[in-house]
């Protein structure tokens, strides 16, 4: 039987775009060589994705992106899409501005745009970079419709990002969901998760596979409770580990697994 890896992206595979582990994206190339398949499972979009796993060489087959709201395949073709409506995005960063010491941020289709306490930055690998070519409060207007909304406080605590994670349940749960992942809140579409992302997918390639998943947060929790065997990290909190099989180092540990050399 094929067997499939869905892998976390950021704190599993990478670090701060960095790679965690050389041996890691040996062992994918292993993996790919056996047959097998590959697809990293993330709460980025797809711009943020790609630039590190073009970075690394990182050998896939799908991307399920935005917390299991789009999936592509290495062609780029789009399989799937789910957006938040253009109101209820509106809505849930006008909310959001309202709060101080707090950064929101969005895709625009070329760049992901972010405020705080009433300035605009650009979100990229290096991290926030303060810009005056464009008005983050005047950007997130012209855009049709939203793929995934994320919020983050400057001092990496959550009493703000839960408020407007209940704000979205008790407003907008039929258009919106807003996940907790380590210190952000991913706002995707409903119905979203990295878990359904993994049972769309499934159906899509229309094949019995054996799945194995391997992520560090609280939006991995989705993950693992659809997939074949659920795997985590040794550091994670056991809120975390509960919901999983079994902790390891690395993805590799992972992938040794997969292709028989069982460590318990």
């Amino acid at each position: 039987m094929i067997k499939m890896l869905f892998s976390d992206m950021d704190g599993t595979i990478i670090d701060f775009n960095e790679m965690k582990h050389e041996h890691d994206k040996e062992m994918l190339e292993e993996l790919k060589k056996q047959g097998h398949l590959i697809a990293f499972n993330t709460g980025r979009n797809f711009q943020e994705a790609y630039y590190c796993i073009d970075r690394h060489h990182f050998p896939y087959d799908y991307l399920i992106l935005n917390n299991g709201a789009h999936i592509v395949n290495k062609e780029g073709k789009e399989l799937f899409k789910k957006i938040i409506p253009q109101h209820v995005g509106r809505k849930i960063i006008e909310y959001a501005m309202n709060f101080t010491n707090l950064f929101v941020f969005f895709y625009d289709g070329k760049r992901t745009l972010g405020h705080c306490n009433g300035q605009t930055y650009e979100h990229s690998s290096g991290g926030n970079r303060e810009i005056h070519d464009v008005c983050f409060q005047e950007a997130y207007l012209q855009v049709d419709e939203f793929d995934i909304i994320a919020v983050h406080q400057v001092d990496e605590g959550d009493r703000d990002i839960l408020k407007i994670q209940k704000y979205i349940q008790d407003n907008f749960s039929q258009y919106a969901v807003g996940t907790l992942n380590t210190h952000y809140l991913d706002i995707t579409a409903s119905g979203c998760s990295k878990g359904t992302g993994i049972t769309v997918l499934k159906e899509l390639l229309n094949e019995k596979v054996e799945t194995y998943c391997i992520g560090d947060s609280f939006n991995d929790i989705s993950m693992f409770e659809v997939s074949d065997h659920a795997y985590t990290f040794q550091h994670v909190s056991s809120t975390i580990y509960q919901h999983a099989d079994k902790k390891v180092n690395y993805v590799y540990d992972v992938i040794d697994d997969m292709l028989g050399g069982k460590r318990e």
